[in-house]
């Protein structure tokens, strides 16, 4: 990367601008007029456009794991409150961010039936989000506040997918859709 250019600065913006715009709707010509690099330094650091995007999914990815963890782990609420202050928190915060979405559900929308690559990778990441979120949920089983008909790490794929459900429909409806996100988590209590 040029001396001149902050690598992690160069990324978040342009994280930004996929996140705002999506993939098909941002050339490399305004990627680099917004980062100020010229078009000899981004493809000398990034290669295409393709990897520049890849580059900023997994930037976010690990940014979102380290936010579950942190609200997850540290939290002295039962493992079922955690789940749903978690999803409250999350779902409150697109009314702040103008209902942007999530980035990783953005681009799987955009992309993932379109480019193998980047249908990997986003997988990858929801992975990621739902190795994090699982101990919680299998914590909720164990303490007999969540069904137990389900394996934890299915229930929180469900849970997760849903969330994104969500997420998509909050974005549409400029609505928080916790509501939506309560009354689903509710319906999977034992008690």
């Amino acid at each position: 990367m040029n001396y001149k250019h902050n690598r992690e600065e160069v990324v978040k913006k342009g994280m930004e601008l996929f996140w705002k715009k999506g993939y098909h709707n941002l050339g490399v010509d305004e990627i680099c007029r917004e980062t100020g690099m010229t078009k000899g330094a981004f493809y000398n650091s990034f290669k295409n456009k393709e990897s520049f995007l890849l580059t900023t999914i997994e930037n976010y990815g690990s940014f979102i794991t380290d936010y579950l963890q942190k609200k997850l782990e540290h939290n002295e609420l039962n493992a079922f409150d955690r789940l749903l202050a978690l999803y409250e928190e999350m779902l409150d915060a697109q009314t702040e961010n103008h209902h942007i979405g999530c980035y990783v559900n953005n681009t799987m929308s955009e992309m993932g039936a379109l480019n193998m690559v980047i249908a990997s990778t986003t997988s990858n990441q929801f992975n990621k989000f739902l190795n994090v979120i699982e101990p919680t949920v299998k914590a909720a089983q164990e303490n007999s506040d969540l069904i137990n008909t389900l394996d934890s790490k299915l229930l929180t794929k469900i849970i997760h997918t849903t969330f994104f459900g969500v997420l998509t429909t909050s974005k549409s409806t400029k609505t928080s859709g916790f509501s939506t996100m309560k009354a689903f988590l509710y319906s999977l209590k034992t008690k």
